[in-house]
């Protein structure tokens, strides 16, 4: 599942060796971010997109190249310890994690391993396990159970990739065996109900779901290929029950039939000799342009700051990383990135007017930076909403401008759009139709992002589209990360059931 960030205190390490080079590798869908030899990079960088080709291929969506901001940014730091330190829990079993938000979607991993991937470290796989979700999350219009979701990332997760440019999908997830043989079982029911196994594992730890969630999903997937195993089209029928409004096990039941059969029928398979995976040829795995660079001295010392930043620090933590980040940013003012990431400390330290300062001098060096802008939104909306100065309009003004300047720099990025739509409100105005159409375009553009859906669904809701806000709700009812999003879903749902849209003033 998603490994959220935790609140903890600043992991206090060296994220490289001081002479190391830092490199960036650019493609469509990914920004890696790593000390490693061009080849190492370069190498990794064609693995995630040639996973990303297969994954669009198979499922029929998610070809294409998203904007530039929307990409998922990977940081690689030296070892499974740095990981574990980053994630805040030093004792923990983490070996890579991810976070998802608009416009700031990344994953912590270590050191990458050179040459073939036939075989996968535990890291890796945990990375496309993570990507495997964003790539649902992105593409589909619906939270799944978690059996599914997690079946989903482990089938795909399993994957390997040959030097001549094929792609294996669908193999035996072999790292979780022991699960499945080893480890106390999921009862059916409980495995296709997300809210029953979420009560009951807050009491109970150490079960197979993963790993009967990756067989129910494998045995599922394959069945559509296979007449003799009786079940073609089930999966699909089971996702067309839920996108109905069929709870977990009604949807279930009415795709699958009897469930305890399913049980024994999925068990027999896990038991068979061998099972059949997709091998994908180089000329149905396309992988586009891949840039890389070396970065300046002066970007690979505020690397640190920079990948500390972005796991999440809170303003005490981000107090502690000043002293260091401004000593570089003072040694190289005209550095982009540098001053970039000394705004984004700034910030979230709560020095609105030093993190607007040093996002403009990134900016003058390097106008479509866009941490710069981004975090010179947040300082000015934070001092527009403070009203830190007499001159309410102008703070306002600043604002808007500002948003205007990043919308420019990038037109997809979703940020800018949100605050936009929240300068609004902060400033106790009724949000404009132009406002509000830029709040649903961001959801376009981050789909995975549950707090801007549900702002989302708000709106509508104010705005009399209850079809609209329900829509939009729906994919949250079933969400499998316990985040409180479906019961919010929920009752915002209950609130409007009755309700039908209002009309459409004509103009004129």
């Amino acid at each position: 599942m998603f490994k959220m960030l935790l609140a903890a205190m600043v992991a206090w390490f060296a994220i490289s060796p001081a002479n190391a080079a830092w490199r960036e590798a650019s493609s469509e869908h990914f920004v890696i971010y790593s000390d490693q030899s061009e080849t190492e990079l370069r190498d990794f960088a064609e693995m995630l997109e040639s996973y990303h080709s297969a994954m669009a291929f198979l499922t029929n969506v998610g070809s294409g190249p998203v904007s530039p901001s929307n990409r998922v940014t990977i940081y690689v730091v030296g070892s499974e310890r740095e990981v574990r330190k980053l994630y805040g829990d030093k004792s923990s079993s983490v070996a890579g994690f991810y976070s998802s938000r608009a416009g700031a979607s990344a994953a912590f991993v270590p050191r990458l391993k050179s040459g073939l991937r036939e075989k996968l470290s535990f890291s890796e796989i945990v990375l496309l396990h993570e990507y495997a979700h964003h790539f649902m999350y992105s593409n589909y219009g619906l939270a799944f159970p978690m059996w599914f979701s997690e079946g989903f990332a482990e089938f795909f997760a399993s994957a390997a990739f040959e030097r001549d440019g094929s792609v294996w999908i669908g193999r035996p997830a072999l790292h979780r065996s022991y699960e499945l043989m080893g480890m106390r079982e999921v009862p059916i029911e409980l495995l296709l109900d997300t809210e029953a196994y979420s009560n009951r594992e807050k009491k109970n730890r150490g079960d197979s779901f993963y790993g009967n969630a990756w067989l129910l999903y494998h045995f599922l997937t394959m069945a559509d290929f296979d007449p003799e195993m009786g079940r073609k089209g089930q999966i699909r029928t089971y996702q067309i029950n839920l996108f109905t409004g069929q709870g977990a096990l009604d949807a279930a039941r009415n795709a699958f039939g009897d469930l305890d059969q399913l049980d024994k029928d999925t068990d027999k398979y896990l038991r068979q000799r061998k099972m059949k995976s997709f091998k994908l040829p180089p000329e149905r795995v396309t992988i586009g342009p891949i840039s890389i660079r070396t970065m300046t001295d002066a970007a690979g010392e505020a690397m640190s700051t920079r990948i500390q930043a972005r796991r999440g620090i809170n303003e005490e933590q981000a107090v502690a990383l000043l002293p260091e980040i401004r000593a570089i940013g003072a040694k190289y003012p005209n550095d982009a990135f540098v001053q970039a990431t000394l705004a984004e400390a700034e910030y979230e330290a709560g020095n609105d007017a030093l993190a607007v300062a040093a996002a403009d001098r990134a900016l003058a060096q390097n106008p479509g930076n866009m941490s710069a802008h981004i975090h010179k939104i947040y300082a000015l909306f934070r001092k527009a909403e403070d009203g830190e100065t007499e001159d309410d309009t102008a703070n306002w003004g600043d604002l808007r401008n500002a948003i205007i300047a990043a919308n420019r720099a990038e037109n997809d990025h979703p940020i800018p759009l949100i605050y936009f739509y929240r300068s609004f409100g902060a400033q106790g105005n009724k949000a404009t139709p132009l406002a509000v159409e830029g709040l649903e375009r961001a959801l376009v553009l981050a789909p995975y992002d549950t707090s801007l859906r549900l702002n989302v669904a708000q709106q509508q809701i104010r705005d009399g589209r209850y079809s609209f806000a329900r829509a939009t709700l729906s994919r949250l009812l079933l969400d499998p990360h316990n985040t409180g999003s479906a019961d919010a879903a929920e009752r915002l749902i209950d609130q409007i059931k009755d309700k039908e849209d209002r009309p459409v003033p004509e103009a004129g």
